[in-house]
């Protein structure tokens, strides 16, 4: 297989590939005996990392200064995080567990700023991520949490449901290049590359990151006074952890209730050398009166000299990534939860945090989502208001629900036309097209409306991915009468795969029937302007209106390529005209700027011919980027 296939090609034979998990490739959920446990040894073992990954980039404790005031006092028992905690997952068998702890942190700061309920991020996606766009660790499957949150800062992370996270990594059957052994390409680490609907998914960021210390008072400190996680990593203890791949006794009832003490000397030789590893997780409270006996190294429970048990005292919670089979089963904060002793944290571990994201959404007018997750959807949205879509007059939806197969290799295609009656002014125009095809990278998608041209939604993207079922936002017929023929072309142009069209449908919002009133009309730039670094008079790029008519509504879309948003101001103006309207001023927030659409209401009643220009400013040093390309949409 190719190293540029996407990994959706794969889907079904990971699927395969999860059935078939042996003991030695492990995953958590079955099994909780272990050495000298009654029920045998534990026959899956939990996946680990190279624990020098984990290290990398960390100043040590030493050179961390204190969070917290020397004589500050903590809660005996803290717990303010779990209430903001996405469901525990499960790594497989992948030794990405420092990519788990940050998805899993960087959920838990979604939930706690409140827009987005339900935050469900790619861990796939960002181990790409890491090795391709921040290039680091390439040839190993391990990651830290500097740059796995580097890359979640810069560039971002789509959805989990745009790259849904493999269990196995790639082996030979995969990839013939992939043989499991040392200094392999690194796709074999990141299972290929997303697709092309992942890469064009939007991407969620968070503020950048830092190290802290992991004495127990500066996490307590960062925890009370934010009420946020704190990522921990290092080395991992065989049986400490319980772990089936200790040579040492370990115990399962430990196990369950997710039980991690501090190693003893028998234990940190066993786990040193060549059998060294490492592991990540996310710590969410703390309990200083939980008590668990300590162990030697054939697992006695030890006591002192008048037979009373000798107890660690004082233990981190934290959620896991080994899934909710097995480890922590009996936590009181649920499956998947652990205790991890603090002189396990403070002696052995880094630790790093991040703060909640700035959330800037808004609403597209015209695609049936909730984009900015407020409960209102397209026009009974305030982000529409003055919006073409919008507009008093009619939203239909007309629909073609004949399952039509599609001649394979055929260059004339399948066509299918919709006769479409509905009066007004099209003002937005979106389609809807549900195709069954077992490699939608052979295939191109074309709407047709008499009189007016074509537009090509779909032309031979995605590569192998199965079935193409998208919404597709059309601006070419904007101003034109609704009613019409509506032709939808669907051309396979190559041999093997067939699909069917099951269904396709046009929705169309005008401008209040009748044929009067408002025209929609769309213009752009798309050449590229580099964006002078920290420089006032910043860049700027022009647009000529030739139209002539009074602006009822107006957006602009810009799209820039900059690491930074918060360091941006972007001003439109037409030339030669008094005013102009700040889009964006610089902030210090954190993110790519990528596409950002606004509502423009400071032109409303002005006359729309002339130049209007787009003005992008850098105001801080450091970073610098690139206006590639603006539009404006304007309603007469």
């Amino acid at each position: 297989m190719a190293s540029s296939t996407p990994r959706s090609w794969l889907a079904r034979a990971s699927v395969l590939a999860l059935l078939a998990l042996t003991a030695a490739s492990c995953t958590n959920d079955d099994g909780n005996g272990g050495k000298g446990a009654d029920d045998g040894a534990f026959d899956n073992m939990p996946a680990l990392s190279d624990a020098t990954s984990l290290y990398d980039g960390w100043p040590g404790n030493s050179k961390l200064p204190d969070e917290g005031k020397a004589d500050a006092t903590y809660p005996k028992l803290f717990d303010a995080p779990t209430q903001w905690q996405s469901p525990i997952k499960s790594q497989g068998s992948r030794g990405v567990c420092s990519i788990f702890s940050a998805i899993g942190l960087m959920e838990h700061l979604y939930i706690k700023e409140g827009t987005l309920a339900n935050p469900d991020f790619s861990e796939q996606f960002l181990q790409w991520s890491v090795k391709e766009e921040v290039r680091s660790f390439r040839n190993t499957s391990g990651s830290s949490s500097s740059y796995n949150l580097q890359a979640i800062n810069r560039y971002g992370v789509v959805e989990e449901r745009y790259d849904p996270y493999e269990t196995n990594e790639w082996d030979s059957s995969d990839d013939e290049e992939c043989t499991g052994e040392d200094d392999q390409p690194t796709k074999c680490y990141t299972n290929g590359e997303p697709d092309a609907e992942a890469m064009e998914a939007e991407r969620w960021h968070l503020p950048s990151g830092r190290w802290v210390s992991s004495r127990r008072d500066s996490i307590k400190a960062h925890m009370v006074s934010t009420e946020q996680a704190v990522v921990v990593g290092g080395d991992f203890f065989y049986q400490s952890w319980n772990h089936g791949a200790s040579k040492l006794t370990v115990d399962k009832d430990y196990f369950r209730k997710g039980y991690v003490t501090s190693p003893n000397a028998e234990d940190e030789a066993d786990s040193s050398g060549d059998r060294r590893a490492g592991h990540s997780f996310v710590l969410v409270g703390w309990d200083d009166d939980l008590e668990v006996q300590k162990r030697d190294g054939e697992g006695n429970k030890l006591t002192d000299d008048n037979g009373d048990p000798i107890m660690e005292k004082g233990f981190f919670l934290f959620r896991n990534s080994w899934g909710t089979g097995s480890f922590g089963t009996e936590n009181p904060y649920g499956a998947g939860y652990g205790w991890i002793g603090m002189d396990y944290v403070e002696d052995h571990l880094t630790a790093y945090v991040s703060d909640e994201p700035n959330v800037d959404l808004t609403e597209e007018c015209n695609d049936d989502v909730d984009n900015d997750f407020d409960g209102d959807v397209d026009c009974d949205d305030s982000d529409c208001d003055g919006s073409g879509a919008c507009d008093a007059g009619s939203i239909d939806i007309h629909s073609y629900t004949d399952a039509t197969d599609i001649p394979d290799n055929d260059a004339d295609g399948i066509e299918m036309d919709l006769d479409v009656q509905q009066g007004g002014q099209i003002a937005g125009l979106s389609v809807t097209v549900d195709i069954s095809h077992t490699y939608i990278g052979d295939l191109t998608v074309v709407l047709m409306r008499d009189g007016a041209g074509d537009v090509v939604l779909h032309d031979k993207a995605g590569a192998g991915a199965d079935d193409l079922r998208k919404t597709f936002s059309v601006a070419d017929f904007n101003g034109l009468d609704a009613s019409a023929i509506y032709t939808l072309v669907v051309m396979d142009d190559a041999k093997q795969d067939v699909g069917t069209v099951n269904s396709w449908s046009v929705e169309i919002a005008t401008d209040g029937g009748g044929g009067g009133g408002t025209t929609t009309e769309a213009y752009a730039s798309r050449d590229d302007v580099a964006i002078p670094d920290n420089d006032p008079t910043g860049a700027f790029s022009n647009i000529d209106v030739d139209d002539r008519g009074t602006i009822r509504a107006m957006k602009a879309t810009v799209d820039i390529d900059h690491p930074y948003k918060g360091d941006l101001t972007v001003k439109l103006q037409q030339v030669g005209a008094p005013g102009e309207s700040i889009l964006v001023e610089a902030d210090a927030s954190s993110g790519n700027f990528g596409s950002r659409t606004f509502v423009v209401d400071d032109f409303v009643g002005e006359e729309a011919q002339g130049t209007w220009r787009l003005t992008v400013v850098d105001e801080a040093a450091s970073d610098a980027g690139t206006l590639e390309g603006w539009s404006l949409e304007i309603t007469y």
